[in-house]
This record gives structure tokens, C-alpha cells and sequence, in this order.
């Protein structure tokens, strides 16, 4: 009998906080969800490591037609500036950490080094969560004098997943047509919003 009576105060107590909770007033439960959705900043600075394939990518003791294209660790700085909740604008560098060699549009082999992209691009969120990136870049190679230069079209999508005090989380997937090849990356970044 003390037991029936110790779960029916449970049940009551519960159904006490349940009826509480629902009765809110509208400006507590906007408060608190404004709270849960508050904005760290305008700012985003993060940090990206990935691959990056070059499907006309080729090593020195290959030739064109045995290649089917390499995979090259590649690493990065992002920073991207709000505009509002659906418009960010942004600059992303992205270093490939490989020397390789690639067959250009006049059949011409062109040796690449530690290849560095740099793209300014605008970034579209349909929803809270996922980017649509594009914009122009060049590309270059690091430490190299006679370095050919290409321009680049970088596209790309991202899905942003929230930590804890602006810290994020995002799996990115972008293609870079550029003007002798193209490549494209899979890759994470680790940023930080103020």
C-alpha cells in the first residue's frame, strides 16, 4: 500500500511539472529558445584537413594513361564574415602536400608541388545547417619561382553541426574546375565562431 501510495505521488508530481511546463507565457519560451539559438558572432575562422583527388594526377615514374588519378592529404585555413542567417562571405586556402604531375589541355606535362588554392566565395545556407559555396581562386605552387598560375572555380557544400560556445564541426565536399584540370576534395573543418 505505501508503495501504490509513493507512485502515485510520483505520477501526480509529474503530471504537475508537465501541465507547469506547457503554460509558459510566449516570452519565456522565445527567450529561452532565442537563448539555445543565440548567435557567438559574425565571424568564423576554421582550420581543414582533408584529401583531394586530381583524376588527371600522375607520379613521375607513370605515365598519363596508367595513372587514374592520385589522392593528395591537403590542409587549409577558412574564414567566412555573416552577412545575415542565409549570406556569409569567405576566403578558403587549401595546401595539397604532394608533388605530382598532370597532362595540360596542349598535352603538355606540368610537374606540381605543394599546389596552394586560394578562393574568395560566397556561401548560401538554405537551411541552419548546410552551405552552398562558390566563387573564383587562383592557384599556385608553394616555394617554386617559375610556378604556373591557374585560375580556379571552387563550388562546394558543407554541413555545419554545432558543438558548445561556437565551436563547429563541418564535413565538406567541394570541386575545383579550373583552367588546365579539376579536382575534388572531402574534407573536415574545425571552426569557431566570435
Amino acid at each position: 500500500m505505501k508503495q501504490l501510495f509513493i507512485l502515485a505521488m510520483l505520477a501526480l508530481s509529474y503530471s504537475a511539472n508537465a501541465q507547469h511546463s506547457e503554460h509558459k507565457s510566449g516570452t519565456e519560451h522565445h527567450a529561452q529558445n532565442q537563448h539555445e539559438h543565440a548567435p557567438h558572432g559574425k565571424h568564423k575562422l576554421s582550420v581543414y584537413t582533408g584529401f583531394t583527388h586530381i583524376p588527371s594526377a600522375f607520379y613521375e615514374h607513370e605515365t598519363h594513361e596508367e595513372s587514374t588519378g592520385k589522392w593528395v592529404p591537403t590542409i587549409g585555413i577558412d574564414y567566412f564574415y555573416s552577412l545575415s542567417h542565409k549570406w556569409e562571405l569567405g576566403i578558403i586556402g587549401d595546401m595539397e602536400l604532394d608533388e605530382y604531375y598532370i597532362e595540360s589541355d596542349s598535352f603538355e606535362e606540368l610537374a606540381r608541388n605543394n599546389v596552394v588554392v586560394l578562393s574568395a566565395v560566397g556561401k548560401y545556407k538554405p537551411t541552419h545547417r548546410i552551405g552552398l559555396i562558390a566563387g573564383p581562386g587562383v592557384e599556385w605552387e608553394m616555394g617554386e619561382k617559375d610556378t604556373k598560375t591557374f585560375f580556379v572555380l571552387k563550388t562546394g557544400i558543407e554541413f555545419e553541426v554545432a558543438i558548445e560556445k561556437g565551436w563547429e564541426l563541418t564535413p565538406v565536399f567541394t570541386y575545383d574546375l579550373k583552367e588546365e584540370y579539376s579536382a575534388y576534395a572531402f574534407g573536415i573543418t574545425i571552426g569557431k565562431r566570435f
